[in-house]
């Protein structure tokens, strides 16, 4: 794992014929809180009309185009094989260098599992963004894979509540209890993870709202003069 202080670098490359351009204002704000994207690169046929709204995107961020030529603007098939084996490429070349602290990609094409793999056998963490309708084999691939299209429902995430009972294991006191600042620090060291990840300003929000449900796995306490530290624990009678 990295180290939980210093900037980490990042490289981002994005499959723009596979993740909608709405999406990229999220990506880009959960990445500056792991760390400085320093390799910024979209992959597309920008011919084709379905592209242009990436362009001012592109612009905002200051994120490098990379254009797929196919010899054709209404071959599909070909200009996707030539986009993910470009991207791949520049992915391997990158890796190689070994300058990069982390990667990331943003796709939901489940042909890039294998590339996430890739890149952790390097022992290299990979984050994945892309669409809640992906493939489950893309998103076990990645270190972490961010679904960013679809509303959040946090006491039914399953995924969600299975990190959390693993921070807090990991970070439990001798009576079970684990602060949500030490939490939090935890699953953005190991997961590379916010809690703007689930729509909340903090991960304390996120247990609030959990802990909201009847049937919720957690129980929170605080502590301080003013009861203004927030702590959690595993509820006994959970499995």
């Amino acid at each position: 794992m990295l180290e939980s202080s210093g900037a980490k670098k990042i490289a981002l490359f994005i499959d723009c014929e596979n993740i909608s351009y709405k999406l990229c204002d999220e990506i880009m704000k959960r990445l500056d809180e792991v760390g400085e994207v320093c390799i910024k690169k979209a992959y597309g046929d920008w011919r084709k009309d379905m592209l242009g709204p990436w362009a001012e995107v592109l612009l905002q961020y200051s994120i490098e185009p990379i254009q797929i030529l196919t010899g054709a603007r209404d071959s599909t098939h070909k200009a996707k094989n030539a986009s993910d084996i470009r991207l791949t490429i520049d992915v391997m070349h990158t890796l190689y260098q070994r300058s990069m602290d982390c990667f990331a990609l943003a796709t939901s094409d489940s042909d890039f599992a294998s590339l996430a793999q890739e890149i952790r056998r390097w022992a290299v963490p990979a984050i994945g963004f892309g669409s809640y309708k992906a493939r489950e084999e893309l998103k076990q691939a990645f270190s972490s894979y961010d679904e960013l299209d679809t509303p959040i429902t946090l006491a039914n995430n399953k995924a969600l509540i299975k990190l959390l009972r693993r921070a807090i294991e990991d970070t439990q006191d001798a009576q079970s209890f684990a602060f949500v600042s030490t939490i939090g620090n935890w699953i953005k060291q190991h997961y590379y993870k916010s809690a703007s990840s689930y729509g909340k300003e903090s991960w304390g929000d996120v247990f609030k709202q959990i802990c909201q449900e009847d049937n919720s796995e957690f129980e929170i306490h605080y502590q301080g003069e003013r009861k203004n530290i927030m702590k959690v624990r595993i509820k006994r009678f959970s499995h």
